[in-house]
């Protein structure tokens, strides 16, 4: 096995890895980081379907890499409605999905289901993503360091902000540059996808603890108001 092949087997494994500590940590339980679930997962399935591990056909690979490709960006900003707590953010977070879909739908109608509609939609998502994601993190920072808590969250944001960042440079060489180089190009796409997923996973195991003192007060606010709801 090559090391471009030993490399892409790995970072194939390494999509796995939030799909299982969402799933140990029954985090998909929140909606926001179910899509981050299925955002993994779709990618996680395309790798091991480009590597020949999932047989398919060719023309329904083609098809399932353009349809993954419509969905990355809508199932990251509804992974970032986890970081937005209030509902003002969280409304921009939904107008910025439909406007993206809108934007998606637009392009679709002009070039078709096809790769060229990718190159354009791919594009301004990819900015949209690194914009917010950057505004979030250093939001996250500054409360992470104020009141020494949510770290995962910071890690997260941070695991999204690197992987789009390194996506940004990636895309700029396939479609801007038109590099003839694309094995070194896809070479780096594995690294910082493998590196991002390992981030996120370490983000999200150390949410572990933070949730369950959320859940322990969701219940316990649960039951005061049943006492009082009695005494009363």
């Amino acid at each position: 096995m090559s090391w471009y092949n030993l490399l892409g087997f790995i970072c194939t494994l390494s999509f796995l890895l939030p799909v299982a500590v969402i799933g140990y940590n029954r985090f998909y339980k929140h909606r926001s980081l179910a899509s981050l679930l299925i955002y993994f997962s779709i990618v996680a399935a395309y790798n091991l379907m480009t590597g020949n591990i999932i047989p398919v056909s060719k023309n329904f690979l083609h098809y399932f890499g353009i349809l993954a490709n419509y969905l990355d960006v809508p199932l990251i900003l509804m992974s970032l409605l986890f970081f937005c707590p209030d509902k003002p953010k969280q409304r921009v977070v939904f107008l910025l999905i439909s406007i993206f879909i809108s934007y998606e739908t637009l392009i679709t109608f002009i070039f078709g289901f096809k790769i060229l509609a990718i190159v354009y939609i791919m594009g301004p998502g990819i900015v949209l993503v690194l914009a917010y994601t950057f505004y979030l993190f250093l939001r996250q920072v500054k409360f992470s360091i104020m009141l020494r808590k949510n770290q995962g969250k910071m890690v997260m944001l941070a695991s999204i902000f690197f992987a789009y960042a390194c996506y940004a440079i990636i895309y700029y060489f396939f479609y801007i540059l038109k590099t003839p180089f694309k094995e070194d190009a896809m070479l780096l796409y594995h690294l910082a996808s493998t590196i991002a997923s390992v981030v996120m996973s370490v983000g999200l195991q150390l949410l572990r603890k933070r949730m369950r003192e959320l859940e322990a007060l969701k219940i316990t606010r649960k039951e005061l108001a049943l006492f009082f709801g009695h005494a009363d």
